[in-house]
């Protein structure tokens, strides 16, 4: 279904489990991440649209800008979510 390695599916009792691993656990990607799996817009749409369908709801990573994590690494500024 979808070629990414944050993307997981399995066969559980109640049928398929897809889920993108990146977001249910909160991770945070960067704009050269998301390029480097394929994270484009179009393509979080897809994500969140297959896992509504065979879970429920959806989660996708949150994409950040590099210079804010490196300010954040830097403690310079606080880090804000794209929205």
């Amino acid at each position: 279904m979808v070629q990414c390695k944050n993307w997981k599916e399995y066969q559980s009792m109640n049928g398929w489990i897809t889920f993108c691993s990146a977001g249910a656990y909160g991770r945070r990607l960067t704009v050269v991440e998301a390029r480097s799996c394929g994270c484009t817009e179009l393509q979080r749409q897809k994500c969140k649209k297959l896992m509504e369908s065979n879970v429920g709801f959806g989660l996708v990573p949150d994409i950040y800008e590099e210079a804010l994590v490196e300010e954040k690494q830097k403690g310079l500024e606080p880090l804000v979510t794209r929205r």
